[in-house]
């Protein structure tokens, strides 16, 4: 069950945007913290999907001994 939001809490990330915007490097850094944060508490949300493919046999895949050519 996913977390209830804290307004408090979007307000500290806005500060700290703010804090980082003259030092972009730091900024990206932040924001792909958020997003793998935000991934990984998501996760448990997201259906599981999986499909069973069969082997094609009218696809002839190689077998890279043609590579040594």
């Amino acid at each position: 069950m996913p977390e209830s939001l804290d307004i408090h809490n979007v307000l500290e990330i806005e500060r700290i945007r703010e804090l980082l915007i003259a030092h972009p490097d730091l900024l990206s850094m932040f924001e792909l913290l958020c997003i793998a944060c935000n991934k990984r508490l998501n996760q448990d949300e997201q259906p599981v999907l999986s499909m069973e493919l069969e082997p094609n046999p009218l696809l002839n895949l190689s077998d890279h001994s043609s590579d040594e050519d």
